[in-house]
């Protein structure tokens, strides 16, 4: 059985992999916002740690986080954008595990634009118009010892002016732990069909994303998590992500992470991201910030949960 689905995902990842899906021309992919990280432990990382979920509010863009949900969890994940009009992004997530090894997570995304001004092909002033998008979406995952696997399911809207499109789709991960030093995994996120928008076709937001995670025990408290992966989007370049977590007593977490990436120069260009996590009993917070190295600033990512 096990072989039997394994070729059956290999063979769907070859067809998905294939053609204009994968192969879209820079900036060509719509609804950007379902591949933005949300949760403020994988932005402080810059997204790495693939192979490593340690937080519920991970399950939104990283179906392996349901291996990490040991309690049922609810919490609000929201991201201040530094001096940008999209400044209302807001999500919030729910993990329950059920039957000793399976979880179930929910989450609900909503990203809200200021006014935008708009022009026509003549460069004039045609007066300010809104956009929104959202997305839900509904999972389920394992939680074992050694292989770990997840699959989400999501319904996607985006509205720019009086002009709509939706999508549907779905991401799907596998993990294994190698030993207690050692894990591997890899994703595939945002595979599946977007409407027309405008008339013109429109491509999701797909990617893939494959890493290693090494997990050092420094003392009785005190451990490390080294992480580094590989991800690809379908209209960017391959992209290098590398993070760390340094953890005293799964209570204070501190975060620092780097991405190395092509830019349109041709050049390679990095940016460092950092931030912590605190726990208090039953309530977790976290804080990353992630640069935006197109501009100069970047995003504040806040997340609050509570564990019961």
């Amino acid at each position: 059985m096990f072989k039997k689905l394994l070729t059956a995902a290999l063979a769907a990842g070859s067809l998905a992999f294939a053609g204009e899906y994968w192969n879209v021309d820079p900036g060509g992919v719509t609804m950007k916002f379902l591949a933005l990280q949300v949760s403020p432990r994988t932005a402080a990382m810059a997204g790495a740690g693939v192979a490593d979920p340690a937080r519920a509010s991970e399950v939104t863009r990283n179906p392996l986080a349901m291996s990490a949900v040991e309690s049922p969890e609810f919490g609000l994940n929201q991201i201040v954008f530094d001096g940008m009009g999209s400044d209302r992004f807001i999500n919030v997530y729910y993990g329950l595990p059920f039957a000793d090894k399976f979880t179930f997570s929910a989450g609900l995304d909503y990203l809200g634009y200021d006014d935008i001004e708009g022009r026509d092909e003549n460069g004039l002033e045609t007066g300010d118009y809104g956009a929104y998008a959202w997305a839900a979406q509904l999972g389920l995952g394992s939680r074992n010892s050694a292989f770990n696997w997840g699959v989400t399911a999501r319904f996607a809207s985006q509205t720019i002016e009086d002009e709509t499109a939706y999508a549907i789709l779905g991401d799907i991960g596998g993990s294994f732990k190698v030993n207690r030093y050692m894990a591997f995994g890899a994703t595939l996120t945002n595979a599946g069909y977007v409407t027309a928008y405008d008339s013109e076709d429109e491509y999701a937001p797909m990617a893939l994303q494959a890493g290693i995670t090494g997990m050092i025990p420094v003392t009785e408290r005190w451990r490390i998590h080294v992480s580094a992966d590989a991800y690809r989007r379908a209209d960017t370049e391959i992209q290098g992500l590398f993070g760390a977590e340094i953890a005293y007593a799964e209570t204070l977490m501190l975060r620092l992470g780097t991405s190395v990436r092509k830019d349109e120069s041709d050049d390679y260009s990095t940016g460092v991201a950092c931030g912590l996590g605190v726990v208090f009993g039953m309530i977790v917070f976290d804080y990353g910030y992630s640069p935006r190295l197109a501009l100069d600033g970047g995003n504040h990512h806040i997340s609050v949960g509570l564990r019961f």
